[in-house]
C-alpha cells in the first residue's frame, strides 16, 4: 500500500527566524518514506509532491537539509500549473522546486512547443536556460523521426515574466535540411496573445502587381492598442500597408490603410477608419471614414469590393421610450457607369429624426410621435439633375389590438403626417412645398395552432389589412423612398416605401398566409405568400419592383431551418402566368466535413436602381475536410446574363499540430476602363507552438508502426 504523508518539508528564512507570514505547506506521496541519522529524507516509489501549485512526480526524491536540495531520480515530471512542463531523467532543486538543473530534459509549453536539451537550469523561478536544445512543436513517431520542422540552437533562454524565448545560434530545418541560420533570434513563447515583432510572412502573386511578398510587424503599444505596419515588396509595386487599433474606456477605433507607389497610377493609397465613443446620457458617437485615391486601386490590391464609399459621423441614443440619432454622410462612387454624372448624385446628407412613445396618450393603445429632418445636396448647379433637397416633418401614429371571439386578433391604426420642402435648382417643383397625409388601417388575423401527435406543431394565419391615406398638398420630388424592395416583412405594413418621402395614396387592400410547421427541437418550416391590390387606382410603384399597375404580383416566400446544420430560404415574385419578376434564393448547408453556402438572384430590368439589364447571378462558397489535416475550399460567382464567370477561387489547408499551410488561387473577371481581370496565388505558412495558440483545436499525425 501506499503510504501518504502530509508534513512541512521547507520552512523559508535561515537559521531560528520566525516567518512573518505562514510558510507554503508540501503535500508527499510515496510508497516508501525513510530518514538516515544524518537527517537526509528519502522517498521512493511512485514519489509525487505537490508544492505551491508546482506538482513534481518522480521514482526517488532525496532531501539534504544541510545542503537545502532535492536530489531526483527520473522518469522526472514537473508542472508548474501554468501549463509548462518539464520532463527529466535526473534533476538537483532547490526546496521549492524553482530553482536548479536538470539533466538530459525536456520542456513542453502550453502543450505545444517541446524543447529537448542536454541540460536544463532554473533560475531565479523566471528564466530558463536550455543548453544544446531541439526546440519543434511537431510530433516525432518511431517511423518518422525528423519532425517538419524544428529549430536546432546552442542555448534558449526562456524568460517566464516576459513570455519570450531568445535563441544563440539557432539553425531552422524543414524535414531534417538546414534552410535558415542566425546567431540571435527571439521568439514569443506559445502563452503570449500580443508582443511587438515580425509576423509570419505571405507571399502574392498577381498577374496585375508581379510575385512579391509582405512581411508583417505588429507593434504593441500598450494593453490596449497596437499597430501592424506591412511593407508589400513586388516586381511592380512598393507599398506599405498600415492597421491601428485602439480600444478606449469607453469606445474603440480601427483604422487601416496603405500607400503606394506602382507601375500603375504611381502614388496611390486608401484610408479606412471607424470609431465608436459612449457620451454621457445614453449618447453614442459614431465616425466612418473610407478614402481611396483611384477607382481600381481597392480591388487591383484586394482590400475592398466596395465601389461607394460613405464618410459619416453620428450621435445615436436608444431608450426604452424614444430614440434619437442625427448624422452627416458624404458619399463618393467609384462605379464606371456613374463616374461620368458624379456630380448628379447625392454627395451629402444630413439627417436628424426623434422618435417617441406618449403613454399619457395611448387610449388603450400605443402612440407614437416622431420628427425628422434631412438635407441632400448635389454638386451640381445644373436645373433639374443639380437637384438640392431639405425637408422637416412629423407624424402622429396610434394603434390598438384587440382579441376576442375564437381567438381573432383585430388591429386598428391611426395618423397624421406633415412635411414641409424646400427644393432648390429643380424647375419641375415649386420652391417651398408642404404636404399633410392622414392615414387609418384596420387588420384582422385568425391564428389557428395545432399538435400533432409526434410532436409537430403547425400555426396557420390567415391574414387581411386596408389602408386608407389621402394626400393634401403637393408632389414632391422622391429622394430617400427610390429604391423600393417588396418583401415578406412589409407585406402587412402602412406602406412599402423605405422613406418618409414616399407616400401610398389611397385605399389598398393587403391580403395573405402565413404558416409555420416545427418540430421544437429539430427544424422549423415558414411559409407566406401574399399580395397587395389598389381599390381605386395604381400602386404607383416603378418598373421591376413588383408593385406595378393596380395590383401587385403574388410575394412567396419560404425558409427551412434544420439545427445548425441547414438553412434555406427563398423569396420570389411572379404573375398569375407564373411569370418572374424576382427569385432569390439561399442556401447554407454545415456538416461535420462540408459546408456549402450558395446563392442564386434573378430580376427583371429594374429603372429605379439604375438597372437597365435582367440580373441572374449564382455564388458558391464551399470548404471540405478531405481528412483531419487537408481541407480543400473555393468560392465561385457566375453571371449568365454575361455567359461568364465573375469570380473563381480554389484553395488547399494544411494543419496539425505544427504547422499551417494555406495555398490559393484567384482569378477575377470584373472588367472596366480603370480594372482589368486579375489572376492571383497566395502562399502562407506558419509555425504552431510560436505565440498565442489553441492547441486543443489541433489535429495531430498518428503515428503508425
Amino acid at each position: 500500500m501506499r503510504i501518504f504523508f502530509l508534513c512541512l518539508l521547507f520552512v523559508f528564512g535561515s537559521g531560528g527566524a520566525i516567518a512573518q507570514q505562514k510558510p507554503p505547506l508540501a503535500s508527499l506521496v510515496a510508497d516508501n518514506i525513510s530518514v538516515d541519522p544524518n537527517g537526509r529524507v528519502t522517498a521512493s516509489g511512485n514519489v509525487v509532491v505537490y508544492f505551491d501549485g508546482t506538482t513534481l512526480m518522480a521514482s526517488s526524491v532525496s532531501y539534504d537539509r544541510s545542503g537545502d536540495q532535492l536530489t531526483i531520480e527520473g522518469p522526472i515530471r514537473i508542472a508548474d500549473g501554468e501549463g509548462t512542463i518539464l520532463v527529466a531523467d535526473q534533476a538537483e532543486l532547490s526546496r521549492d522546486l524553482r530553482t536548479g538543473v536538470l539533466i538530459s530534459a525536456r520542456m513542453v509549453l502550453d502543450q505545444q512547443l517541446q524543447m529537448a536539451a542536454q541540460e536544463i537550469r532554473r533560475v531565479d523561478d523566471r528564466y530558463t536556460e536550455l543548453d544544446r536544445v531541439v526546440a519543434s512543436s511537431c510530433e516525432v513517431c518511431e517511423k518518422n523521426p525528423v519532425p517538419i520542422w524544428e529549430i536546432r540552437a546552442d542555448r534558449i533562454i526562456h524568460d517566464q515574466d516576459e513570455q519570450q524565448l531568445y535563441f544563440t545560434n539557432a539553425q531552422m530545418r524543414v524535414v531534417g535540411v538546414p534552410i535558415f541560420y542566425t546567431p540571435r533570434l527571439r521568439l514569443p513563447d506559445p502563452t503570449l496573445d500580443r508582443a511587438t515583432g515580425f509576423l509570419i510572412p505571405r507571399f502574392r502573386t498577381s498577374s496585375i502587381l508581379g510575385t512579391g511578398i509582405k512581411i508583417p510587424y505588429f507593434i504593441t503599444l500598450g494593453d490596449h492598442a497596437d499597430v501592424t505596419l506591412t511593407p508589400y515588396l513586388s516586381t511592380r509595386t512598393s507599398t506599405v500597408e498600415l492597421s491601428f487599433r485602439q480600444e478606449l474606456r469607453l469606445g474603440e477605433f480601427n483604422a487601416e490603410g496603405a500607400w503606394t507607389n506602382d507601375d500603375i497610377e504611381g502614388d496611390r493609397g486608401y484610408l479606412f477608419a471607424s470609431g465608436k465613443y459612449y457620451l454621457p446620457r445614453d449618447f453614442v458617437l459614431g465616425a466612418q471614414l473610407e478614402l481611396a485615391s483611384d477607382p481600381g486601386y481597392l480591388f487591383q490590391y484586394n482590400y475592398s469590393d466596395k465601389d461607394r464609399l460613405t464618410n459619416q459621423i453620428s450621435v445615436t441614443r436608444v431608450r426604452e421610450k424614444d430614440v434619437f440619432r442625427a448624422a452627416v454622410s458624404e458619399f463618393r462612387t467609384f462605379r464606371e457607369d456613374e463616374i461620368p454624372v458624379r456630380d448628379t448624385l447625392p454627395d451629402q446628407f444630413i439627417e436628424v429624426s426623434y422618435i417617441r412613445d406618449l403613454p399619457a396618450l395611448s387610449f388603450g393603445g400605443n402612440t407614437e410621435l416622431s420628427v425628422d429632418a434631412i438635407a441632400i445636396n448635389r454638386p451640381s448647379s445644373a436645373d433639374i439633375d443639380g437637384r438640392d433637397v431639405n425637408r422637416i416633418g412629423a407624424a402622429l401614429d396610434w394603434g390598438r389590438q384587440t382579441v376576442f371571439g375564437p381567438g381573432l386578433v383585430a388591429s386598428a391604426e391611426v395618423g397624421l403626417r406633415v412635411d414641409a420642402f424646400n427644393i432648390g435648382q429643380d424647375s419641375n417643383f415649386d420652391t417651398n412645398l408642404t404636404r399633410v397625409v392622414p392615414r387609418a388601417a384596420a387588420e384582422l388575423r385568425w391564428p389557428l395552432q395545432r399538435t400533432s401527435a409526434g410532436g409537430v406543431q403547425d400555426i396557420l394565419q390567415p391574414i387581411i389589412r386596408f389602408d386608407i391615406s389621402e394626400r393634401g398638398g403637393d408632389d414632391v420630388p422622391l429622394e430617400d423612398s427610390r429604391v423600393v424592395e417588396f418583401d415578406e416583412a412589409n407585406l402587412f405594413s402602412p406602406t412599402r416605401y423605405p422613406g418618409q418621402d414616399g407616400v401610398e395614396d389611397g385605399a389598398r387592400l393587403a391580403a395573405g398566409v402565413t404558416w409555420r410547421r416545427n418540430n421544437l427541437q429539430d427544424w422549423q418550416f415558414d411559409l407566406a405568400v401574399g399580395r397587395i391590390a389598389h381599390l381605386d387606382g395604381e400602386l404607383g410603384f416603378g418598373e421591376g419592383s413588383g408593385l406595378e399597375g393596380d395590383q401587385s404580383e403574388w410575394l412567396l416566400a419560404t425558409s427551412l431551418n434544420w439545427g445548425n446544420d441547414l438553412m434555406f430560404s427563398n423569396r420570389s415574385l411572379f404573375s398569375e402566368e407564373f411569370d418572374f419578376t424576382l427569385s432569390e434564393t439561399r442556401l447554407n448547408w454545415s456538416q461535420e466535413n462540408f459546408g456549402l453556402g450558395s446563392t442564386y438572384i434573378f430580376a427583371q430590368p429594374e429603372p429605379a436602381e439604375d438597372r437597365e439589364e435582367p440580373l441572374s447571378e449564382l455564388t458558391l462558397d464551399a470548404h471540405y475536410d478531405l481528412n483531419d489535416q487537408w481541407t480543400a475550399n473555393s468560392d465561385f460567382r457566375y453571371d449568365f446574363e454575361q455567359g461568364r464567370a465573375a469570380r473563381v477561387g480554389v484553395g488547399l489547408d494544411y494543419s496539425n499540430e505544427c504547422l499551417d499551410l494555406s495555398l490559393s488561387l484567384t482569378r477575377r473577371y470584373a472588367s472596366s476602363t480603370s480594372v482589368d481581370p486579375t489572376t492571383e496565388f497566395g502562399f502562407r505558412v506558419s509555425l504552431a507552438g510560436v505565440g498565442g495558440g489553441n492547441a486543443d483545436k489541433r489535429a495531430r499525425r498518428a503515428c503508425r508502426g
